[in-house]
Formats: C-alpha cells, structure tokens, sequence
C-alpha cells in the first residue's frame, strides 16, 4: 500500500537510489542500508530495489492482470475488504481495499509491491506493503483513473473481461465489456 514519506532525507535517498537492472550496489530509499547488485530486496528491512524508469510501452511495469478468488470483509471496518488475488505467482497476493466491486471472480488490474503509480499530489509514489485496517496488504487494486483509462468509476477497482489472462499486463486502453473498468 502506498505510504507518503514524511521524512525529507527518505526523498533525498529515494532519488539517489539506484535502480533496478543497474549494475552495482545500491542504497535502500527506505531504510539507508547499502545492498549488493544482485539483491532484488533490501537485506535490512525487505524493501523492493528502486525500479528503472520504464521504456515506452512498459508504463505498467509491476502491474498484473489478477483474478479475485475470495474476498472477505474486514473486522470493524464498514468500507474495507481483503482479498485474496491469483497473478500468476506460485501463492495469491493479499490486497486490502475499499473498492466495492471487489468481489470472488472478478478480474482486476493489481499494481505489486514496487510499482509505480500517480500520487493524489501528482508525483509518482511507490506500491509498499503494509498494514491496513490492521490488516497486511501486499499491493493494491488500481482504478481506472489511475491507469489512464477514459470513463469508469474512481471508487472501483477496474475490472476486465475473461479475455485477460491472469498474471498477464494490463491493457493499455479500458476494454470493452470490464464492468466497472
């Protein structure tokens, strides 16, 4: 889930951080801790390696087509669900989120753990793991507004037709037939 950084030197460090696919070490933005070339997390605290800023085409890198195989309201928290999400991986991803049409079967676009997406401010924020509603969410159901899309309703999670394999990307363009995409 995506977690505003209050701290001023966490952006300083974020900026300077090196990114994915780089050749050397690289500093972990979250915690300072140095990392060697090879480490796609950080040794200290599990943060993904800074991604690469994508190539044209690839605007949804880290960003899966999924499939929601249960969903299951959150304790004492009226507008919270949390699912369970097939991408593709080996285990579904536990996503919590207000979207209401987060339903079992629905097929949604998840951004994972390191993506990137357009911030309420406008910079470019970071997918982080984290608690919500006292519940971990390891990625988050994304909009149709946050994707680009024309039309759909900002309060849903996009949805798309059987068409779209799971673990796959995401299309570009809102398809036809995705009921609140």
């Amino acid at each position: 889930m995506p977690k505003k950084d209050k701290k001023a030197g966490k952006e300083a460090s974020a900026a300077e951080a090196e990114p994915v696919g780089a050749s050397g070490p690289w500093r972990c933005a979250e915690c300072e801790q140095d990392n060697e070339a090879a480490d796609e997390v950080c040794c200290a605290c599990e943060e993904p390696r800074p991604a690469t800023e994508p190539a044209e085409g690839a605007r949804f890198k880290g960003y899966v087509v999924g499939l929601v195989i249960s969903a299951e309201k959150v304790p004492n928290k009226d507008k919270l669900t949390v699912v369970q999400v097939d991408v593709g991986a080996e285990e579904p991803l536990q996503v919590v989120t207000n979207a209401p049409n987060a339903v079992e079967g629905a097929r949604v676009v998840v951004a994972t753990v390191g993506a990137t997406f357009a911030g309420s401010s406008g910079e470019d924020e970071v997918v982080k793991k984290g608690a919500v509603g006292g519940v971990m969410s390891h990625g988050m159901l994304c909009n149709a507004p946050m994707l680009g899309w024309k039309g759909g309703d900002a309060r849903c999670a996009a949805t798309l037709p059987e068409e779209w394999a799971v673990g796959g990307p995401p299309p570009a363009e809102r398809p036809r037939g995705g009921k609140d995409a």
